[in-house]
């Protein structure tokens, strides 16, 4: 059986000739593709009312927060200062924090991307840098190549994941972690200083959060970061617990199973 990884869907303001303006709910392909190549099986989870995270993480393996736009500064307490903040979502960035936190909670194996780091850090108490302007950015559009270093830390999660000390990634962000969120350890970094990676200090947490993009990487690395989500699923589908069920006579009717939290 096949692990089943919710991904926070992404969410725009599309124009349509037949309905007018409209807010999509979509998700880029090179998501669901990673997962399937590495043996899972990706549903979209559109945004809704944060008090239905509970039930909706009760439902599956794994969870990914992909890429998207600026996480409103409200949310760890700033005001919106940086002039170029694109894609303000509220209620999606409520809707991804309460995932965050009750994927903590019952440590649900997570993989952050981007804007999914950036909403792991501010849903764990941590706050942002608004805009980076002397961080370098995708150089000429080649967010399908490395371009960018960043140096991960020995005897990390992700160092054990990618099996080496120093990755060329490419660069799509403007914002960056700025106070780390609680319980949380920085396991990469950039040149510049800008965090690349984070962990939870916690090492029952299966959780990796990367500022950059694999799922635009063509590479063992990249594809060697969704094999450890799918692989993180695929052990906590099969922590089952199953006990018989007896009729009157004591004769067994079924075999039940549930999921260890």
């Amino acid at each position: 059986m096949k692990p089943v990884i919710a991904v926070s869907a992404q969410t725009a303001i599309s124009e349509s000739k037949h309905y007018g303006e409209q807010r999509l709910t979509s998700l880029y392909d090179l998501y669901v593709d990673s997962i399937k190549a590495a043996g899972g099986l990706p549903v979209i989870l559109a945004h809704g009312d944060p008090a239905e995270a509970p039930i909706l993480l009760d439902r599956f393996d794994a969870l990914l927060l992909p890429g998207g736009g600026d996480i409103d500064p409200a949310n760890y307490g700033e005001h919106r200062d940086a002039e170029n903040l694109y894609g303000l979502r509220p209620e999606s960035d409520l809707f991804e924090i309460a995932l965050v936190q009750q994927a903590a909670a019952r440590k649900l194996p997570l993989l952050g991307i981007c804007r999914g780091l950036q909403v792991i850090n501010v849903a764990l108490g941590g706050t942002l840098h608004q805009d980076l302007p002397e961080h370098p950015q995708d150089f000429a559009g080649r967010a399908f190549a490395g371009h960018y270093r960043t140096r991960i830390e020995p005897d990390t999660r992700l160092h054990g994941v990618v099996g080496t000390s120093e990755l060329v990634v490419n660069s799509l962000h403007h914002q960056g972690v700025k106070d780390v969120g609680e319980g949380l350890a920085v396991v990469a970094s950039a040149a510049d200083g800008v965090v690349e990676s984070l962990e939870p200090t916690d090492p029952e947490w299966d959780m990796l959060a990367v500022q950059w993009h694999p799922e635009c990487l063509r590479s063992d690395h990249s594809a060697a970061i969704f094999d450890w989500l799918a692989a993180a699923a695929a052990a906590r589908l099969m922590r089952v617990d199953v006990h018989l069920v007896f009729d009157a006579d004591q004769e067994p009717l079924k075999v039940e199973g549930a999921v260890a939290s």
